[in-house]
């Protein structure tokens, strides 16, 4: 089939705004576009590049705003992807109550 030529697109399907990731699994920073010819996608998180589509064990220093661009020869396309990780607690040091939080997204550390 043939395919016209289109500037990339980026769309919640390919490009979730939200997700959630959690401590110590593998996580992956999901985000492709659409376009013809297929575009490059490249995300950074507070300058450094983190690319899409990459396994990784999850910290909460992954948490928070990733911008993702992409691009080929007819245009480009950008958005911001917030990652959440969902993450253990503990209060009071080794052996105290412990609990489950949420970093990023809101900003702060929420108790669930």
């Amino acid at each position: 089939p043939f395919f016209p030529a289109a500037a990339p697109r980026m769309d919640d399907e390919g490009c979730p705004p939200r997700q959630n990731w959690t401590e110590g699994q593998e996580g992956t920073l999901r985000c492709r576009a659409r376009g013809n010819p297929r575009p490059e996608v490249a995300c950074a998180k507070d300058g450094e590049p983190f690319p899409p589509g990459v396994p990784r064990p999850v910290t909460r220093a992954h948490a928070g705003t990733y911008r993702c661009r992409a691009a080929n020869a007819l245009g480009a396309a950008s958005r911001d992807v917030t990652v959440a990780v969902n993450c253990e607690w503990g209060l009071g040091g080794p052996g105290g109550p412990k609990g489950l939080g949420v970093l990023g997204g809101s900003g702060g550390l929420g108790g669930l």
